[in-house]
């Protein structure tokens, strides 16, 4: 077919889409776990459809042979030959580091919203980033113009910004449960420990030794100790609160997906559990995901969510938080979704609001 008969073609389905008044999704990066999941919830999404997808390694493919649990016929291009589609209202990105400079910028001039659920913009200046992943930022404006979409504490900026940065699953867990406290002023600063314990999908749909099942299926290992690249994702977001250095050990548990974070805080003076509690209640008083818990809770409990659920206990000076999410969805499609639904004016829980998958 001829460049201008597809265009034609193009631009027909565009405008059959806008007569149904869905949002035209395009997913770069569709065949790992996160892509997979921004399929199965957009498939339930009544106000947006996916029409465009790409990944590599599973080109030329139809989603129902990469995730034969979805019925989805949409066949996968591949993302080497740099697919800018004029047919989409928003664009999500799953892909490592490094692999989205390009594209996003494009989008961002042509003036469609990008929800990157990869690390490239969540960083705040291009020297951090070549620290943390050792090479150049390939977009610096487009990083300057990016806003880091923690839903409950991006307030009015998602629904201007050309760029969200979906925060990384470990980050979402943490801040969660940390912010709150920093944000009144009540936490010793570089006093932060994080312990966190995330499903093997957490690693990507690759296979490699460390999770082969044989490996990890009956045991748990920490990994990348006090030298992960999400800590400084972290420690950017509470430095506004004086929140300084945190202490952060990731463990892989033999689970398939969820994250467990117990985190530690001093505090600067002796409170009473209640007057932890309450802080947590105020800060997420008509969230529609999160929700305090009476008793520590457990990824199981928010399996297929977009649910933040957390466990507040205090003794002396010491405060211990337990935060409970789902990996794939909390910490990436979910999470996106949720920022999409903002900027587009939606309800903040379209697509993302069914009750967790238990036992």
């Amino acid at each position: 077919m001829s460049p201008l008969f597809l265009a034609l073609i193009e631009r027909l389905i565009c405008e059959m889409h806008k007569m149904t008044g869905k949002i035209r999704v395009g997913i770069v990066g569709a065949s790992g776990y996160a892509g997979g999941e921004l399929l199965r919830l957009f498939a339930s999404h009544p106000r947006a459809e996916v029409v465009r997808i790409a990944g590599e390694s599973k080109a030329g493919a139809t989603i129902g042979s990469v995730f034969p649990h979805l019925r989805h016929s949409l066949t996968l291009e591949k993302i080497s030959e740099k697919p800018f589609w004029t047919d989409v209202d928003a664009v999500f990105f799953a892909l490592p580091a490094g692999q989205s400079f390009e594209l996003v910028r494009r989008y961002r001039e042509q003036g469609v919203p990008v929800f990157d659920l990869g690390p490239d913009y969540r960083l705040k200046t291009p020297g951090l980033y070549r620290q943390v992943y050792g090479m150049e930022h390939g977009d610096p404006l487009g990083l300057e113009e990016a806003v880091y979409g923690l839903p409950e504490w991006a307030g009015d900026r998602l629904t201007s910004s050309p760029i969200v940065a979906c925060p990384g699953c470990f980050p979402t867990g943490a801040l969660m449960g940390l912010l709150p406290f920093f944000r009144e002023e009540l936490v010793v600063e570089g006093s932060t420990v994080v312990d966190g314990k995330s499903g093997i999908s957490g690693a990507g749909r690759g296979l490699s030794l460390e999770t082969h099942f044989p490996e990890i299926g009956e045991g748990m290992a920490p990994y990348k100790l006090l030298d992960h690249r999400h800590v400084p994702e972290m420690e950017q977001c509470l430095a506004p609160f004086g929140g300084g250095e945190v202490t952060f050990v990731p463990h892989l548990a033999p689970m398939s997906r969820g994250i467990l974070s117990t985190l530690y805080m001093t505090l600067r003076d002796s409170l009473p559990q209640e007057a932890m509690e309450a802080v947590v209640d105020r800060c997420y008083e008509g969230s529609p995901f999160v929700r305090r818990v009476s008793s520590p809770p457990n990824p199981l409990h928010v399996r297929g969510t977009n649910d933040v659920l957390l466990y507040v206990r205090t003794r002396g000076r010491r405060l211990v938080v337990v935060t409970a999410i789902d990996n794939l969805v909390r910490g990436a499609g979910g999470q996106g979704i949720q920022a999409m639904n903002r900027r587009f004016s939606l309800p903040e829980t379209l697509g993302i609001s069914a009750p967790a998958l238990f036992p």
